[in-house]
């Protein structure tokens, strides 16, 4: 059974869309190959620090464990891929008007009935946040604001907002919070400016 990291309490902030922005750790999708920003398990502990999804005392201590138990990081590193593809998949389905497949959702269920409980709200100077008792070396805890994001978007009226980059070889994810809602690209000035060129280069040798 896998101890507390931490003695004391860890704040946890969460933001709606941060399993959004997990998912798409691996992008350019319809490429070959793919571009993957997580390598090994240090790659998700730099990831969540960069997102102050977890505070920087939590990382370091994470890591000094997994440090001495490599074995334990390589299992937790593959649960950790695992979780980040179900819930692309999960949420790239939304985006299409899918409904998501039975088995992602269980992985997304299992894995959140075994991160920490929420049950205590704290005032951060970022806003609230969750305050958990302890933090234990296994992938639901490091994940814990990740997952509790993507069940927050699911159950939340942005849902209908998630989107998927209309770029068939980017298909990136994202929350559209446009005024009309009609943003079919992950970012203009890439995808959509590509976009706009290739039909442009389409319409002058059809001329």
């Amino acid at each position: 059974m896998a101890h507390s990291v931490l003695a004391g309490p860890t704040v946890l902030p969460v933001r709606t869309d941060l399993c959004v922005d997990y998912a798409n750790t691996r992008y350019w999708r319809g490429t070959a190959p793919v571009t993957e920003e997580l390598r090994g398990l240090p790659d998700v502990l730099a990831w969540h620090a960069a997102q102050k999804a977890v505070p920087a005392d939590a990382v370091a201590a994470l890591k000094a464990w997994w440090d001495e138990r490599p074995r334990q990081a390589d299992g937790v590193f593959a649960e950790a891929l695992a979780l980040r593809e179900a819930l692309y998949r999960i949420f790239s389905a939304t985006a299409l008007g899918a409904t998501p497949a039975a088995v992602d959702l269980e992985a997304l269920n299992q894995a959140l009935a075994r991160t920490p409980p929420r049950t205590q709200l704290r005032h951060t100077d970022a806003g609230y946040a969750w305050q958990v008792a302890k933090l234990r070396p296994v992938v639901s805890d490091l994940l814990a604001p990740v997952l509790w994001s993507a069940a927050d978007l699911l159950t939340n009226t942005r849902l209908a907002r998630v989107r998927r980059c209309a770029n068939d070889k980017c298909l990136y994810l994202f929350v559209d919070d446009s005024r009309n809602g009609t943003r079919r690209w992950c970012s203009m000035s890439m995808c959509g400016n590509r976009a706009k060129a290739h039909r442009h280069y389409a319409k002058s040798k059809q001329s």
